[in-house]
């Protein structure tokens, strides 16, 4: 049984935070069976995980690694495996670009491609946070205690700028805006822009524009159980078979039809209630 709910934010998170979602799961499988997937999204997250922490890999290492019970994940660009516990609860703040530099003040490329322990980057109060959601049962309750965290880290997050909002317009758009038309909507040079980004999104708009068209790919992928690869292509922005496998190659590190094959095998799918 899996019990997903996903939040819209506190209209006064709106501005950084794009949802919360809550994922309650009890898995009848084996260790083996437990293991999914996660390739690269262009959302930054916190993960707090309610009962047991899971363990993790990168998709090149061998071993499970365990994950803190609060985990902060910047910028991605290499496929996770995760091994989830058969009483799985977790939830899960999505920031909008550039949101979780305004929460934390460190800049992205310092947290690049892996997860982070929540405690060093958010301070003692994240794990007390998560013990008082530990003894809810109700997934708003959880949300609205995160809420009132969130609430009260207001006075210090950095304010919003016109490239915040230049690339939450990246996003909307799929990808498929011209970057020198987003750095035009940014205020910003071309080169003022490319840095810019490396400080609030860990990589350059380039990366972050095929990312966003890759991720939304792979989530479509997920939510159907007979893929048609030419129109999942076409709707994520790709106009030529050639760029999509590339990206697939890179972010996932399979070719889209070796993906399929990989997913009939997990019995959990990560990214099939994910909204970005």
């Amino acid at each position: 049984m899996v019990n997903i709910q996903v939040f819209d934010p506190h209209p006064l998170l709106a501005d950084f935070v794009q949802n919360i979602f809550v994922i309650d799961a009890k898995i009848n499988a084996s260790d083996s069976d437990c293991v999914g997937h996660y390739p690269p999204t262009p959302q930054n997250c916190i993960f707090l995980y309610l009962n047991e922490p899971l363990k993790a890999k990168k998709a090149n290492e061998i071993e499970f690694k365990s994950r803190p019970r609060a985990v902060v994940v910047g910028p991605q660009v290499t496929r996770m495996e995760l091994m989830v516990n058969r009483d799985h609860k977790v939830a899960v703040v999505g920031f909008l670009p550039g949101g979780l530099h305004r929460l934390i003040g460190v800049p992205m490329v310092e947290i690049f491609d892996d997860g982070f322990d929540g405690y060093e980057l958010l301070g003692r109060d994240i794990y007390d946070l998560i013990e008082r959601c530990s003894e809810l049962t109700c997934l708003t309750a959880i949300k609205d205690m995160i809420e009132s965290y969130l609430l009260g880290k207001l006075p210090k997050v950095k304010d919003l700028i016109p490239l915040d909002k230049a690339l939450h317009q990246l996003l909307q758009s799929n990808g498929n805006i011209s970057i020198t038309q987003v750095a035009d909507d940014a205020c910003l040079s071309l080169r003022q822009f490319e840095r810019k980004c490396k400080e609030r999104l860990g990589f350059s708009p380039k990366v972050y524009a095929r990312l966003i068209r890759f991720s939304n790919a792979y989530r479509l992928f997920e939510k159907s159980d007979n893929p048609n690869w030419s129109e999942i292509a076409l709707c994520s922005g790709y106009y030529d078979q050639m760029h999509f496998i590339k990206d697939f190659k890179e972010f996932a590190g399979f070719t889209p039809t070796m993906m399929e094959e990989e997913l009939k095998r997990a019995s959990f799918r990560f990214q099939k209630s994910i909204r970005i």
